[in-house]
Parts: structure tokens; sequence; C-alpha cells
């Protein structure tokens, strides 16, 4: 499979963006922005802890490196992608804890 070449400044932009629309989502369909964000920055962790493989045993994440070395660096990429993007939504939870 192809590896997928992006900036981290682009993955930021794509992030910020995504928030606006959430922000633009909250205030059109009266949902709460805080929880929104909330939400997804839990969901964009989750999603990285389970593609970089750190919820299994050593061995066991040895052990599937070393037989699929390519798959196991392409899941840590997107990992690492899926982090990028969640820093902006941690930022503005942040700001809000701060501002609240």
């Amino acid at each position: 499979m192809k590896k997928i070449k992006i900036s981290k400044s682009q993955l930021l932009i794509v992030s910020i963006v995504i928030i606006m629309l959430f922000y633009l989502i909250s205030l059109v369909a009266n949902y709460d922005f805080n929880t929104i964000i909330w939400y997804s920055s839990i969901i964009l962790t989750v999603l990285a802890i389970i593609l970089s493989g750190a919820l299994v045993s050593g061995d066991r994440q040895r052990g599937s490196y070393h037989s699929s070395p390519e798959n196991t660096n392409q899941a840590l990429n997107y990992s690492q992608i899926i982090l990028i993007i969640a820093i902006p939504f941690y930022l503005v939870l942040l700001l809000q804890y701060l501002i609240n």
C-alpha cells in the first residue's frame, strides 16, 4: 500500500477546518460545542491508540512487526496522522477549561 504524503501543517489546517465545521454544526443544530469537541478528541485518541498497537503486549507487538513490518509501519503512520489531527482539538479543550 502507498504511504500517505501529507505535511504536518496541512494536517493541522484540515483539523482546524473540521473544528470550524463542528462549530457551525453546533450553531445550526443547537448542539453543545464543548461536547462535540470532547467526544471527537476521545474518538481520535482511542483510534490512534488502537492503530499504534499500544493496547497489546510487547511480545505480541514485536511478533506482529516482524511478521509484517510494512503493515505495522503503515498503521503507525496512520496513528501519527490521527494524533496530529487531534492536537487542535486538545488545544480547544484546554482553552475552554482555562476560560471556564
